[in-house]
């Protein structure tokens, strides 16, 4: 969504000399989700000879690869296979200095509570004593604000979903906000009865006034992060100047 993407980035910007300090030299970087290669480039343009970088994303953008290759002369980069299972990120074993995984609001709200769980669980896994884990949180607001912002961004993710299944007639995109679950939520309205074509065996009749849920954007707070990650410390954290994205810095204990 623009609003997180804007708020990551506008924080890493400011935040960048601050974290190639704490990580220090020949590091190795860990860059995971849609966004891992602009992420990647941004902080490997600041990195003092890093030495190994493994981007965990199956449908990256060859152009973002590039991109991480121009900023990556020192070091090695590697791209987890589509599939891997967060503890097989494979970090390859070069350079003396810490590692920093970062996971990206961006990808994380969209995942499942397991899916985010596995996450988490691979960079404990991919992490030693003293290595980094740097997460971006979005912040929950009232729920006519939540539906405003995310309306764009999950109309378009809901048409692409009935594009695929052959259909976009009669089903029209709703957007709305559980605020006991903290999710925002994507979904279609059945405004008449029928089946979608080319895809009977999977929907099979509608009924008008159903709703085709395609998944949700998912909050998390720093709470829920240092609960999910008891094995780490939090040493800092920022705020982005619209107050809707936090990035935490914590380290592995």
């Amino acid at each position: 969504p623009p609003h997180v993407e804007r708020g990551e980035r506008e924080i890493l910007d400011r935040i960048l000399p601050e974290l190639v300090a704490r990580i220090g030299p020949a590091a190795r970087l860990i860059a995971a989700g849609p966004f891992a290669g602009l992420r990647a480039g941004l902080i490997l343009g600041q990195l003092e000879r890093p030495k190994a970088v493994v981007l965990v994303n199956p449908d990256i953008d060859p152009r973002v690869l590039d991109s991480v290759q121009d900023r990556a002369s020192t070091a090695q980069i590697s791209v987890a296979p589509p599939g891997a299972q967060a503890s097989q990120w494979g970090l390859p074993a070069v350079g003396t200095g810490a590692s920093v995984a970062v996971l990206s609001a961006g990808c994380r709200c969209l995942l499942s509570p397991s899916a985010r769980q596995a996450w988490l669980t691979g960079a404990h896994d991919a992490l030693k004593a003293g290595d980094f884990l740097l997460v971006s949180l979005e912040k929950s607001r009232d729920g006519a604000l939540m539906e405003a912002t995310y309306l764009d961004f999950g109309q378009a993710l809901v048409r692409n979903a009935l594009a695929r299944l052959g259909k976009a007639q009669g089903l029209e995109p709703r957007i709305y906000y559980d605020a006991c679950a903290r999710q925002v939520h994507f979904a279609a309205l059945v405004s008449g009865s029928g089946t979608p074509a080319g895809r009977p065996d999977q929907l099979g009749r509608l009924a008008a006034g159903q709703l085709l849920r395609f998944g949700a954007a998912r909050q998390l707070d720093l709470d829920d992060l240092t609960a999910a990650c008891h094995d780490f410390q939090l040493v800092a954290h920022w705020h982005s100047s619209d107050g809707w994205v936090t990035a935490a810095l914590l380290v592995k204990k």
